[in-house]
């Protein structure tokens, strides 16, 4: 599916990612739910993991890890994250990406981006970070790489997206070569959903892209729980679960099995991680505060959410309009106006023109 000299196809993918992982824990917590809870061999007074905030003491949190990884690689960066909550009480799911060039502290190493951690040491390093740059405790990750999404999707019968505007890039690759899909509401099967996941080559670049990995989300939890995919799930969950790598113990799936029994899709609250741009000595980050790190996942968990993602502006991600000199592009890493190019890790090299749109919504 990939080639050699195609890094970027590899590295595009990681948005799809998550939709998998997602995926797969709500499917293995709705069967675990099921085959244990109702048949009495889990006992009702297991308790779910809580954070050590009394506040959380409902809510149950999975770091989901899409992985830039080929099989042969065992140092690979961890592109896409997300912190996905539960509330058992209010039922309410909260996704909070984490942009892949956010800045934050790393022992023994200084302050990389948060993509390079797994790289320079594992996976159980990167969640630790994310705890203690969110305040939460995290149960587990689970970490995915991109094979067998589009039969995933095709399973489901495809999910329904609407696509905010027109989309076209070619790729490169063989298989998957080019991105080209129209503005509207529309059913998108496994080849076109993946298209969609992949696209970021507009003003935003990864930005506006987490923005994109949430509406797949949200797609394919709401496909996954209608009543005409349950007959599906014997086949989608062993497919699912054969793509992950988790720390999650089979009791901890269990004991998640309560809250996604009562996953509700239209009680699903998403977020970016708000930041401005940095240029540090020849590296683009995403600057976060932590003090507003933490401010933001308390208000995340209540439901409440942000437009204010790019230097305290509010910036609607998903509708773009055509910028005025009194409301100029924002500078983010890896778009035209990030003046690192290629010298900055991580950044991918575009081979067609930006299209500068965003939209502002009013104050």
């Amino acid at each position: 599916m990939l080639h050699n000299g195609v890094g970027d196809v590899r590295r595009a993918m990681r948005l799809i990612l998550m939709a998998v992982t997602f995926m797969g824990v709500i499917a293995a917590g709705f069967t675990g739910y099921k085959v244990f809870f109702e048949s009495g061999k889990m006992a009702q007074g297991d308790v779910l993991p809580n954070s050590p905030n009394d506040d959380y003491k409902n809510r149950v949190c999975i770091l989901l890890i899409g992985a830039d990884q080929r099989p042969e690689q065992k140092k690979f960066s961890t592109d896409s994250i997300i912190l996905a909550s539960v509330d058992s009480e209010t039922k309410r799911t909260s996704l909070l990406s984490i942009p892949r060039d956010s800045r934050v502290a790393l022992s023994k190493n200084g302050y990389v981006k948060i993509n390079e951690i797994v790289a320079l040491t594992d996976l159980s390093t990167l969640q630790r970070t994310v705890e203690e740059l969110t305040g939460v405790e995290i149960a587990g990750y689970v970490q995915t790489n991109f094979q067998g999404f589009k039969d995933i999707i095709d399973s489901l019968g495809g999910i329904t997206v609407n696509v905010e505007k027109d989309m076209y890039y070619e790729t490169g690759d063989e298989e998957d070569g080019v991105i080209n899909l129209h503005k509207g509401e529309q059913r998108l099967d496994g080849a076109k959903a993946l298209q969609y996941a992949r696209f970021r080559h507009d003003a935003l670049a990864d930005i506006s892209r987490t923005a994109r990995q949430q509406i797949v989300l949200k797609a394919v939890a709401k496909e996954m729980f209608q009543l005409s995919t349950i007959p599906k799930l014997p086949v989608l969950v062993p497919k699912v679960m054969g793509m992950v790598n988790t720390n999650l113990s089979s009791l901890d799936i269990f004991r998640l099995a309560k809250v996604a029994a009562g996953f509700q899709s239209s009680n699903v609250v998403s977020q970016t991680l708000p930041g401005s741009f940095l240029d540090l000595d020849g590296v683009s980050y995403w600057k976060i505060d932590p003090i507003e790190v933490k401010k933001v996942v308390e208000n995340l968990f209540q439901g409440k959410t942000t437009d204010k993602v790019i230097d305290q502006e509010k910036v609607d991600l998903l509708k773009p309009v055509t910028p005025t000199p009194s409301k100029p592009l924002p500078k983010v890493p890896g778009n035209s106006q990030d003046p690192n190019g290629r010298k900055s890790p991580g950044y991918q090299v575009l081979q067609e023109d930006f299209t500068y749109n965003i939209n502002f919504p009013n104050e």
